[in-house]
């Protein structure tokens, strides 16, 4: 006799025998699935985390910082381990621009850190990194390479981006920038590497480059070293405020 895909499919056509046989196997299968499923969980879902792995490129993150703070939210079981909290507590620390946590099975927690790009000081030792965002390195040395910038509360971004695009003006010129604040009224001034001040006024800063580039460069020209101050604020030119002669002679 030849067996069809469908010989079987009505139930008191099989012998009662078989339909036992067939049951015992049933539910022997489903009783090995549920074991599994439950072997699966027990074994390494509910296991405490036996490992935490750290990816990134630390130039000032202190590591033995961030796993003090990492180590007591991993003191459960990997499944509940709270990946939220675990970026949260990573991305307090000062240097952690943002971090990322995720689980690895049987019983790792991976956590990606993106480490503060420091773009400058603001309004004294605070600094801010290349996205505008303030923060404290809390004492930590960062040099002194860093621009002084400084403006109003929520200018941060408004005073970066204008320093970086002023600054990519003047850089390899003898007005290379060394900081930049705008004060309560809007008013913008610039401070050289060598100590000149150059006042812009409430319009915008790169307005006046080409009147401190042009003009002003080829009326002052070696007694740059005897100016304080380059007035900026002029329709058509510039003013000039001169160092007290025992300043000057002292630069000198």
């Amino acid at each position: 006799m030849v067996m069809t895909a469908d010989a079987y499919d009505r139930d008191d056509d099989v012998p009662m025998s078989s339909r036992l046989s067939r049951f015992a196997l049933g539910t022997a299968a489903l009783f090995a699935a549920i074991a599994s499923v439950w072997a699966f969980f027990h074994f390494t879902g509910l296991e405490p985390v036996a490992r935490l792995q750290i990816q990134a490129r630390f130039e000032r993150v202190d590591t033995a910082e961030l796993d003090a703070a990492l180590r007591p939210l991993l003191q459960t079981s990997f499944v509940e381990v709270d990946l939220q909290a675990v970026q949260r507590a990573a991305g307090a620390l000062p240097w952690v621009a943002r971090a990322r946590a995720e689980r690895e099975w049987p019983a790792t927690v991976r956590v990606r850190i993106w480490e503060r790009v420091p773009a400058a000081r603001w309004s004294g030792d605070v600094l801010l990194d290349e996205n505008a965002a303030r923060f404290d390195p809390a004492g930590r040395e960062v040099g002194d390479a860093l621009p002084r910038l400084a403006g109003p509360a929520g200018s941060e971004r408004r005073v970066l981006t204008m320093y970086t695009q002023l600054s990519a003006r003047l850089d390899g010129t003898p007005f290379a920038l060394a900081g930049l604040q705008q004060d309560a009224r809007g008013d913008w001034t610039a401070t050289t590497a060598d100590g000149i001040e150059l006042r812009f006024g409430r319009t915008d800063p790169l307005l006046g480059v080409d009147v401190l580039l042009g003009p002003a460069t080829r009326a002052l020209g070696p007694q740059l070293a005897d100016v304080r101050h380059i007035d900026l604020r002029y329709t058509n030119g510039f003013s000039v405020g001169w160092r007290e002669p025992a300043a000057a002679t002292k630069r000198n």
